[in-house]
């Protein structure tokens, strides 16, 4: 378990990446509009395609069950189109501990690992940037007495919700947001929105 100071560094960090996200008119590889052109596409692409390894962090409750503490997980993903990053071997149980409904929070943190495709868009050449927008994953769900199909939908297109890489240090970060969750194609309150991410070298 991390201690809550690496949530302060960890949230700084990312304030500081948020900043760094507005474009640079003086600088000719970026574009004030925020939309590059292929060129700049694919400049991008070239720079961070690759297989990536390191952290997967996510808040999670204490043993305690009374205070939340970033906890680490072994995280993989891979860019190798202009458009989709992949995340091997997705936790559910990531998501279980934003869950608030006790039974569906027990599926959960057991379902199987899975692979979320996110489409990306790039935003900056200099250093690199781009948008998230993950895929809906979907889980049959065994509480209550009933199998349930379950729907986690994340915050797409969102300032929040991004990838950033530092070409000097050969690191990237890619945060995820979870945004809704629901069950037999209700929508439910049992979901606490908060940041997943990733940090990792290729």
């Amino acid at each position: 378990m991390k201690t809550k100071n690496l949530i302060s560094m960890m949230f700084g960090c990312l304030a500081a990446m948020c900043v760094t996200s507005c474009l640079n008119d003086d600088d000719k590889n970026n574009n004030s509009s925020g939309t590059l052109s292929k060129a700049q596409i694919a400049q991008c692409f070239m720079t961070v395609e690759g297989d990536y390894a390191g952290d997967l962090l996510y808040l999670a409750k204490s043993d305690d069950g009374l205070t939340e503490q970033v906890d680490t997980l072994v995280g993989e993903w891979s860019i190798h189109t202009d458009s989709t990053l992949i995340i091997a071997d997705f936790p559910a149980k990531v998501l279980a501990e934003l869950v608030s409904h006790a039974g569906l929070k027990k599926a959960l943190a057991e379902a199987p690992n899975q692979t979320l495709k996110c489409q990306i868009r790039f935003v900056n050449v200099s250093p690199v940037q781009f948008l998230t927008n993950p895929y809906t994953l979907e889980y049959n769900a065994f509480y209550d007495g009933n199998t349930h199909k379950v729907h986690i939908v994340f915050y797409g297109d969102n300032t929040y919700s991004f990838g950033f890489f530092d070409a000097e240090s050969n690191e990237m970060m890619v945060k995820i947001i979870p945004a809704y969750l629901y069950v037999d194609e209700k929508m439910t309150n049992y979901l606490t929105q908060s940041q997943i991410v990733f940090l990792g070298k290729r």
